[in-house]
């Protein structure tokens, strides 16, 4: 042990590298489908290696990880943070303020109950609300405050001891509150429940009005040999083809090929027609056209699937069908993402500004599509890196302004004002994309990156630190930790719980999605759509996960602040 404890304070990139690995077998262990994730697991392997080894590691690379996370963060949820702003959404905005502001009067109380200090406090808080960038928020905050070094350095490594012990908590609790206790005061089943609204959803209008790549699709080619059809329109012979999905794409006529065709197009008896649909719908399309031959070269066009972000008012607020009806015209969705989460593909849902569509056509009709909604998502391989370095270095210098109240500073700070600015900027890129911007793939990357290489520096750091906590203050602190945070977890969830379902009258599978979406617990949403076998969870989900993944991340300031003041 020795000499491994040696390399790693000759090589503290090693240490790092080494907490990723292990933080990533621990997060993958999983007890009837709960697991604690690379996150959190990073951080506890972080804790284990810092007590053997104590590798020590530049501050500069923790916080520049810690940047990148925060800019990422707001970057990829400023679309639905602003999208989420409006009439339609204030039930679920409502109830996620309701959650944030209970987890953040549970969090001061259970401080003020066992005379937390601010690091414990600011720990239990992250851990207990599962939101592991408020520990960041936090540990900024107390780098801050006008102590002695020694006493700011104590704090700092209470905050990951404290969020290690309730993050545990607070990630069970939600999920058997979400999963077993609220379905039995309900009296309910999650997956009864979720079929319900799905059912609800699909038959808000017909679904024959959707094309949907799940249902898969294909193209064959047709000889019009039906008299009735001769000088018919494109659109007259779409229309018959309704019930089947069915589209033209191109023509055959007289060996030439006609790319350039349109609704008003007329058939001519003797065309060949290549025509997409769901497969299911060629049956019988030979009785009612023709013929179907093997025009190879009629049906050889290409395909493009790309990712269209919403940025229409037109678009915006229209259901899945309405969409396919009016604008879907040679296309196929693929899949509806909202933020990092699917929505389910029923006629029902409705479309947000800021949602992606994933779409499959012919360059003209993807063209098409995109002149209507919005526009192409980045390339996955274009990267503007000078963009992402903009946005950090405006929100730093954002974050060093002050104005003095007495004595007292006040200010953003540098790590609330880099969330704010990902935040407008990944709005405004998705309603002006007059600028470069950061593909989502890439979002997810940096976001996975930073936080996890922060957390894992910090378990490092503090690992030396937590023997002297449980020497000084024995085994029975911990439980009362996992104790305050069992509070801080279910008392949102529970008020929560009773406001969504007794005021708001929110469907089930809404409300509880709402409710793991407002504690930013990813996981309990992913137990969510497992057990009700269905993605309509996420419909309640992904507005209160963007606002209070910003408020809770906030949290770690204020508990620091407040507890601070007390003079515990």
């Amino acid at each position: 042990m020795a000499a491994i404890a040696t390399l790693f304070q000759a090589h503290p990139e090693l240490a790092i590298f080494v907490a990723i690995v292990l933080g990533f077998i621990v997060g993958r262990l999983h007890f009837k489908g709960v697991g604690l994730g690379t996150v959190v697991g990073a951080l506890l392997a972080g804790i284990a290696i810092g007590i053997l080894t104590k590798p020590q590691i530049p501050d500069l690379l923790k916080w520049a990880f810690f940047d990148l996370f925060l800019f990422a963060i707001g970057y990829g949820t400023g679309p639905q943070f602003f999208a989420g702003l409006k009439k339609e959404a204030i039930p679920q905005i409502y109830l996620a303020l309701l959650v944030a502001g209970t987890g953040l009067a549970a969090a001061l109380g259970v401080a003020w109950v066992f005379k937390f200090d601010p690091g414990i406090a600011a720990g239990v808080t992250s851990g207990a609300l599962t939101q592991s960038a408020a520990l960041g928020t936090a540990l900024v905050t107390i780098a801050d405050l006008p102590l002695p070094a020694e006493t700011k350095q104590v704090l700092s490594s209470h905050v990951p001891i404290a969020d290690a012990v309730t993050y545990v908590v607070g990630d069970v609790g939600i999920i058997v509150f979400l999963l077993v206790a609220a379905p039995l005061l309900l009296r309910v089943s999650v997956r009864e429940e979720a079929v319900k609204l799905e059912d609800a959803l699909a038959s808000e209008t017909p679904t024959s009005s959707m094309r949907t790549a799940t249902q898969r699709f294909g193209f064959r080619s047709y000889r019009v040999d039906a008299p009735e059809l001769d000088g018919k329109t494109i659109a007259e012979l779409e229309g018959m083809l309704h019930a089947e999905n069915g589209y033209v794409e191109r023509i055959r006529r007289d060996s030439r090929i006609i790319d350039a065709i349109d609704q008003a197009t007329r058939i001519k008896r003797g065309d060949v027609l290549a025509i997409g649909a769901r497969q299911g719908a060629f049956v019988g399309l030979q009785s009612r056209i023709g013929e179907e031959v093997n025009d190879t070269e009629l049906l050889a066009f290409p395909l493009r699937e790309e990712a269209i972000v919403i940025t229409s008012k037109n678009i915006a607020g229209q259901s899945i069908a309405a969409l396919s009806e009016r604008y879907g015209r040679g296309l196929f969705l693929a899949r509806i993402t909202r933020g990092q989460q699917d929505l389910p593909l029923l006629a029902g849902t409705v479309a947000e500004r800021g949602d992606v569509l994933h779409v499959v056509g012919s360059p003209a009709n993807i063209e098409r599509a995109v002149a209507h909604a919005g526009f192409v998502d980045a390339d996955p391989g274009r990267f503007a890196l000078p963009f992402l370095a903009a946005g950090i270095a405006v929100g730093t210098l954002l974050g060093l302004l002050q104005v003095h109240v007495g004595t007292l500073p006040i200010g953003l700070g540098t790590s609330c004002a880099i969330l704010i600015v990902g935040l407008v900027t990944g709005w405004a890129r998705s309603r002006y994309p007059l600028f470069g911007g950061i593909p989502e793939q890439a979002t997810r990357l940096l976001q996975d990156v930073g936080l996890t290489v922060f957390i894992a520096i910090v378990g490092l750091s503090a690992g030396p630190h937590a023997v002297d906590v449980l020497h000084e203050r024995g085994t029975a602190f911990f439980l009362t930790m996992a104790g305050a945070g069992t509070i801080v977890t279910l008392l949102p969830q529970l008020l929560g719980f009773w406001f969504g379902r007794r005021v708001l009258k929110m469907p089930v599978p809404i409300l509880l999605g709402a409710l793991a979406g407002a504690q930013t617990a990813t996981p309990a949403l992913n137990a969510l759509k497992e057990a009700g076998g269905s993605n309509v969870f996420v419909l309640g989900y992904a507005i209160p996960y963007a606002i209070n993944n910003v408020l809770l991340t906030l949290w770690g300031t204020v508990v620091v602040m407040v507890v601070h003041g007390w003079g515990h």
